[in-house]
């Protein structure tokens, strides 16, 4: 029974390093694109957003079609779409306009991207898509993003 306890520990901390490494490295817009996701550099719309938003499987379409109700998106502070590696910022989520009302976005940034805004809490307050990228949804990001 000791000898077996022994195997089990020793197999515990190799399968706690193996995770712990792989957690360590992150995710990467190359990666999730290997694994069928859809990453865009919203730039062309957007000059003042020049960071890779990655999108799951089917929902770049179902959001460019209008038939998705809501996503979770991941974005990553590069500007390569083909990155290996890049600092991950955080997620947004998107909901169809048909289905804001009004909540509090209580993760969002504040106001226009000046240094000034920056510094002032957060307006809780999700930002229309519609007129940079012609989608009818709103988004609330999780981290701290000048938009």
């Amino acid at each position: 029974m000791r000898r077996f306890l022994t195997h089990l520990g020793i197999v515990g901390v190799v399968a706690g390093v193996a995770v712990a490494g792989m957690q360590a490295q992150g995710q990467s817009p190359a990666q999730l694109q290997r694994a069928g996701w859809s990453c865009l550099n919203p730039a062309p719309f957007f000059p003042g957003n020049p960071r890779v938003h990655c999108f799951p499987p089917g929902q770049l379409d179902a959001i460019n079609a209008g038939t998705a109700v809501s996503a979770m998106i991941k974005a990553f502070d590069t500007s390569d779409v083909n990155a290996e590696e890049a600092p991950f910022l955080g997620t947004e989520r998107m909901l169809r306009a048909d289905h804001f009302h009004g909540q509090p976005c209580p993760t969002d940034p504040p106001g226009p991207p000046t240094a000034q805004a920056r510094k002032n809490s957060p307006d809780y307050e999700w930002s229309y898509l519609g007129p940079r990228f012609g989608w009818d949804y709103y988004i609330c990001h999780s981290f701290d993003s000048p938009w």
